[in-house]
């Protein structure tokens, strides 16, 4: 185990480089493809209220328990459950999750960054005008021609890889925390502008209503589990890439304090990203239970018809890059520091996992045209492997960790918020209800028939 004090890692130059690289990693195709399309999947405001109690009682307690392992472990995942598990008389096989973690990262970003080109491709059809006049088979033939297209993905996919690629090759101050106090602000700007926009040329009170005055009714157990794993999915946890940058983060910055301005910003977005799409969709009588086609197949409708279509769908795909290529950083971070400790220079740490993720992205790509006829194809085993295995067990594996195996006094001490009502609710909630709430989204998952029908 490598000893602390030869640890080489930089730190973060103030709290704000934490906070809005923390968000940048939450904030991402979770928020603005994910979010809409499971809203509009599982009855709106039925969806919102409970993606928000999950927010609260299953995310954020997560993400303080990813948190304060990788502040207190000040290493790469590995290496950061190792340092906690030794001092605290446990096994020196808990550094496996860790490395499962980081593995599981780069297989996140094998499929994501082929999601993410989509926005490139996007972007640049808004930009040429080729929204103008389009109807549904229009649409829908537009979409189609891109996943035909091998080269077309693979190219889309490389691009947004290179760019990753230079962000975290420059290190954690010139390249991670730099690039986060450009790209947050602009993505506010951004989203800020596109919900203007969309109250001015849509239906925004429909919109309001639609998020915001649950039909109890519509709250049903599926509703429920749904809502929960997208806050999980949402906040990035369980991949290590909080974990990493809390290892940046100095002593004496508040982690709970960090945490809620990370949770709050991610939530923000999320509801955000919504009113950005719903009164288009309203307005022009789309369905706003089109699934995961909402944004690239529904909305380039809307865009064709709106005055200023291109602009406004340039500006949106534009939106919908940066913000998935914030949370790819995040991704990449995790091997490269694990690389780095064993000598590996950063530039190529980061040219190995991103060559890893690559070709893990081929079988992706592959998925949408000479592997389509598959019964399950390699981009739906990915998706559906990190969403109900992945995920919900780094979650768990986690909880335990934090909230069982290290000693009451260290988290205290990490948390720095005394020994009051509101630690005792983080213990609470990362020893009983986050993994009650997970467990039932693992099992529903896995046994959706036999269990949740």
């Amino acid at each position: 185990m490598p000893d602390k004090s030869s640890s080489v890692f930089p730190a973060f130059s103030s709290r704000l480089g934490f906070i809005l690289a923390a968000i940048g990693a939450a904030v991402g195709l979770g928020n603005v493809w994910r979010f809409p399309y499971e809203a509009g999947e599982n009855g709106g405001g039925a969806f919102v209220l409970i993606y928000l109690i999950g927010m609260v009682l299953v995310a954020a307690p997560i993400f303080l328990c990813e948190a304060l392992i990788g502040r207190r472990g000040r290493g790469s995942p590995p290496t950061a459950l190792l340092r906690q598990a030794v001092e605290h008389g446990r096994s020196r096989a808990w550094r496996i999750p860790g490395l499962l973690g980081v593995i599981g990262a780069l297989v996140l970003m094998s499929f994501y960054s082929v999601i993410a080109g989509w926005s490139l491709h996007y972007m640049l059809g808004a930009g040429a005008g080729h929204f103008t006049g389009l109807d549904a088979d229009a649409a829908q033939s537009y979409f189609a021609r891109l996943q035909g297209s091998p080269q077309l993905l693979l190219l889309w996919q490389g691009t947004f890889i290179m760019a990753t690629m230079a962000i975290v090759g420059l290190g954690v101050n010139r390249g991670i925390e730099r690039g986060m106090r450009l790209m947050m602000p602009l993505l506010a700007l951004l989203l800020i502008g596109l919900v203007v926009y969309a109250f001015v040329a849509g239906e925004g009170r429909m919109a309001l209503h639609y998020l915001f005055a649950p039909d109890f009714s519509a709250i049903t157990p599926e509703v429920a589990l749904a809502a929960v794993g997208q806050s999980l999915f949402s906040v990035s946890v369980g991949l290590g890439g909080i974990m990493m940058y809390a290892a940046y983060l100095p002593r004496g910055a508040s982690l709970p304090g960090s945490a809620a301005y990370v949770i709050s910003a991610d939530t923000a977005v999320a509801l955000l990203a919504g009113l950005a799409i719903f009164p288009i969709v309203f307005a022009h009588g789309l369905a706003p239970d089109s699934g995961p086609g909402l944004i690239f197949i529904t909305l380039p409708l809307a865009f064709g018809e709106m005055p200023f279509g291109n602009l406004v769908g340039f500006a949106f795909c534009f939106f919908l890059f940066v913000a998935a290529l914030t949370s790819s950083v995040a991704l990449y971070e995790p091997m490269t520091a694990y690389l780095g400790e064993r000598g590996v220079s950063r530039r190529l740490g980061v040219a190995v996992a991103a060559s890893l993720s690559w070709v893990m992205g081929i079988f992706s790509v592959l998925s949408f045209n000479l592997l389509s006829d598959m019964v399950i194809t390699p981009f739906q085993a990915i998706t559906w492997g990190l969403n109900n295995l992945v995920l919900p067990v780094g979650a768990l594996i986690l909880a335990y960790f934090a909230g069982r195996l290290l000693h009451r006094e260290a988290t205290v001490q990490e948390l720095g918020m005394g020994d009051g009502w509101l630690y005792r609710g983080w213990r609470l909630a990362v020893r009983w209800i986050a993994p009650g709430f997970i467990l039932l989204l693992f099992v529903s998952n896995l046994l959706p028939e036999s269990l949740f029908s």
